[in-house]
């Protein structure tokens, strides 16, 4: 029921496969969940990964490019491809699915609008970056040249490296999805 609602907001080809995703519900959730607790969800959310990876150059070092960050506005149209207002009004509709399986993942007593809230700031509370960001190339994995970066839970380290405009059209996003729902805390 979810896929058939959400598909009849947007027909971006990303959000289609997103939608083909087992456990969508609960997929959906556990993502929310680890964004509020600062964790990147890499795991739910694998299928809106950029199928280029990143890149600094051949060095031990290098500076993040705008084709790096380009990366990931596949991901982004497909999100803004949603109206928040209509998400939101879907989100109310099957909202039971989600207070479920936030119960399921632990949190009895939980309202999964409190676990939306939480994420929103977490995501909210990313420093703008108005240098250029420098990688350095460490064995499997990239690391913040910069230790305040470094420093960041690794969701806000990974909405750094999406570069400024994706992290202003998230947000952006975001808060007309939580003034919709009138969620507490997110403004």
């Amino acid at each position: 029921m979810l896929r058939e609602l959400v598909a009849t907001l947007s027909r971006h080809p990303l959000l289609a496969r997103f939608l083909a995703t087992k456990d969508l519900v609960r997929g959906v959730t556990l993502a929310i969940v680890q964004i509020g607790d600062g964790r990147t969800p890499a795991a739910p959310l694998t299928v809106l990964r950029p199928t280029v990876r990143l890149d600094i150059g051949a060095g031990q070092s290098g500076k993040v490019s705008s084709e790096n960050f380009a990366r990931w506005e596949a991901a982004v149209r497909a999100l803004q491809s949603i109206p928040p207002s209509d998400a939101a009004q879907v989100y109310v509709n099957v909202k039971r699915l989600f207070d479920e399986a936030y119960r399921e993942l632990g949190y009895p007593n939980g309202d999964f609008d409190d676990a939306i809230a939480k994420a929103i700031r977490m995501l909210k509370a990313t420093p703008d970056v108005t240098t250029d960001l420098v990688l350095l190339r460490r064995d499997g994995y990239f690391e913040h040249e910069d230790a305040a970066l470094r420093s960041l839970p690794p969701v806000q380290k990974q909405l750094v490296l999406m570069g400024a405009e994706n992290r202003r059209r998230i947000l952006s996003w975001l808060q007309q999805l939580a003034a919709t729902l009138e969620l507490k805390g997110t403004s």
